[in-house]
């Protein structure tokens, strides 16, 4: 029965309701694989087969290849928001594990003004972990508490979503502390 709860828990850690997990084409796989085709032809331009820079360009070719292979099939993951299609900038501060019930009622309220004074994780003391996701604007933030639980960050709370003036606070209090 515990192991069924903790599936959900991280399932509904993955499914917030305010955002949405795109996959963008990585720039660099591509541009990688250009260079690397212009790698193998000039590998094929010169002549003396024997030669080191022969070898070198295929070398080189082939290693860019298989780079750009995999970044373009991994590709990169970006946080939209559902509402407004806005990108999401993806924020973590953590915290020691005794800030959890402290952490878990300013999200719920949304005052994140006393965010310094809870006790920030040192070393391996990270019991706590806030995830902020922020637009550029700073009009549209989602957070969401979750605590260790060995081998893995478990949430302790739905995703909690703020606009307007509380959004702007969040975002100077993180940017600056982080």
């Amino acid at each position: 029965m515990e192991n069924i709860e903790k599936e959900t828990a991280s399932s509904k850690f993955m499914e917030n309701p305010y955002i949405e997990m795109k996959k963008k084409i990585s720039v660099n796989g591509i541009v990688a694989l250009v260079i690397a085709i212009l790698a193998f032809v000039g590998s094929s331009a010169v002549s003396d087969t024997q030669s080191s820079l022969k070898l070198f360009l295929i070398m080189l070719g082939a290693g860019l290849l298989i780079y750009g292979l995999i970044r373009v099939a991994v590709g990169n993951r970006i946080a939209v928001c559902r509402a407004t299609g806005k990108v999401l900038k993806k924020y973590e501060l953590l915290f020691e594990s005794a800030e959890v019930s402290r952490l878990k009622q300013m999200v719920e309220s949304g005052n994140f003004q006393s965010i310094d004074t809870l006790q920030r994780a040192v070393g391996h003391k990270a019991g706590a972990k806030l995830t902020l996701f922020i637009d550029a604007d700073h009009n549209f933030a989602t957070a969401q508490v979750s605590e260790f639980i060995p081998f893995d960050y478990e949430p302790v709370m739905s995703p909690m979503s703020y606009e307007g003036e509380v959004v702007k606070t969040i975002a100077t209090l993180v940017t600056s502390g982080t």
